[in-house]
């Protein structure tokens, strides 16, 4: 049998079928890779693993890193830890939920008043106007002296004291950082608790004062206070003593004379021509006689 040959027309009907099994294979592959969806990019974001309350510290435990599509990324989330352990919460922030910049502030830039008052203190409100609160011119975290004039029981009368000194000013009317704006009608004072009350009895028993202390003075000034009867006299003129009419000594009076008692006088002779004579006082019962 002789060898078999191919004819060109067959090798060309074979090579057409490959070419066009192999365009079929490839068109297949490019309509699976166009019909899968594509996968978005992810991002890693801090998120929280528990609920954390408004105006609290942020500690490691809190919170924890995870990656997120980019179409769920909200806007100005943090993506370090780093960023937001030790910060504190502005508002209050869900279990699983991304943490953003306006989330979160140090504790000295927290809105409101409480973060800046220390450990141990309490803020305090006073009323005050131009005269009593020197016109205007405390700013928030100046330090004031607190003036008042009480009845002191001890004295029965009123008396000027200072005392409270070195007060902190943490907000003056509604005002807590900004320096151009001063006080006009009241004044929030960094005090502890024994310090509020005075306040509160100095406000209720009598009018007080305030006095701005110059920026790092720290004297305290010891004293009882000063009434206005203790005022006015030591302003009085000091009155000289008078002067006490000079007296001219006396000679002393001679002692008076001494009675003299009746006697009797008695002569003894001695013997020979010798003799004494002595004066003998009367007995009692021979005075009269």
């Amino acid at each position: 049998m002789k060898g078999m040959s191919m004819r060109p027309g067959t090798l060309f009907l074979i090579g057409a079928i490959v070419l066009a099994m192999a365009t079929a294979y490839f068109f297949y592959d490019y309509l699976q890779q166009v019909s899968k969806p594509k996968m978005a990019p992810e991002k890693v974001v801090v998120m929280s693993r528990v609920a954390i309350p408004a105006r609290q510290p942020i500690t490691a435990e809190m919170v924890t890193t995870y990656p997120v599509p980019q179409k769920m990324l909200l806007t100005n989330s943090v993506a370090k830890l780093d960023d937001v352990v030790g910060k504190w919460t502005i508002t209050a922030i869900k279990p699983f939920e991304q943490i953003r910049l306006s989330d979160i502030a140090d504790k000295s830039k927290l809105p409101g008043l409480a973060p800046s008052i220390p450990t141990g203190k309490r803020a305090i409100t006073i009323g005050i106007s131009d005269t009593k609160g020197v016109s205007g011119a405390i700013f928030p975290g100046d330090h004031v002296d607190i003036m008042a004039n009480l009845k002191d029981a001890s004295r029965g009368e009123q008396v000027v004291q200072v005392p409270l000194q070195n007060m902190l000013v943490l907000a003056v009317d509604k005002n807590i950082t900004d320096p151009t704006v001063g006080a006009n009608s009241s004044l929030t004072l960094c005090a502890s608790p024994e310090e509020a009350q005075l306040i509160a009895i100095a406000e209720e028993s009598g009018a007080i004062r305030v006095m701005l202390r110059s920026r790092g003075d720290d004297t305290v000034v010891e004293g009882s206070g000063v009434s206005i009867n203790e005022y006015l006299g030591s302003r009085s003129p000091k009155k000289q003593p008078k002067e006490e009419p000079r007296v001219q000594p006396q000679a002393p009076a001679p002692a008076p004379a001494l009675p003299v008692k009746p006697t009797r006088t008695i002569t003894i002779h001695m013997g020979g021509k010798d003799s004494k004579t002595f004066e003998v006082p009367l007995p009692k019962d021979k005075e009269a006689k």
